[in-house]
């Protein structure tokens, strides 16, 4: 008898205590998710640094910037002119970017070149609502920052 209300006592507090774990979970996924597209979404993003197949830039002395619109558009100016395409992310933190197109007027400057390559090869993202950090899949990085 002693044994059966004590399986029964603890099957009670089961079954009470894993829907509130079970929920706490999915609420702290589905949060981060949506910090991370409503930070990626609600500012302009000024380059800070490039480093993309061995190759460093500092972008402090130049006006790369860019910004991400809801509906999967990417617009952005460079010291030689604008660039777009576009992009999609998922709820693990990866992003891919397509179509990115650049005007001919950046034609062999290297920091939108790298810019540009580094979008093209991008495959993570990190995002709060200072910063911006898209990893390539060459163990390469783009840093952004709000201003």
């Amino acid at each position: 008898m002693k044994r059966t209300q004590l399986n029964t006592r603890a099957a009670v507090v089961l079954a009470l205590l894993l829907p509130i774990f079970a929920s706490a979970c999915i609420v702290v996924v589905e949060e981060d998710d949506r910090d991370r597209r409503r930070y990626l979404h609600g500012s302009e993003w000024y380059l800070e640094v490039v480093f993309y197949r061995t190759e460093t830039a500092q972008a402090a002395d130049r006006n790369v910037q860019i910004a991400f619109s809801e509906d999967g558009f990417l617009t952005g100016n460079a010291e030689c002119g604008a660039f777009n395409g576009l992009y999609e992310v998922n709820d693990n933190g990866g992003i891919e970017f397509s179509d990115v197109d650049v005007s001919q007027n950046c034609s062999g400057q290297p920091v939108t070149e790298l810019v540009i390559d580094g979008l093209r090869s991008a495959r993570t993202y990190e995002v709060d609502e200072h910063s911006l950090r898209i990893e390539t899949d060459r163990n390469g990085y783009l840093s952004f920052t709000a201003e």
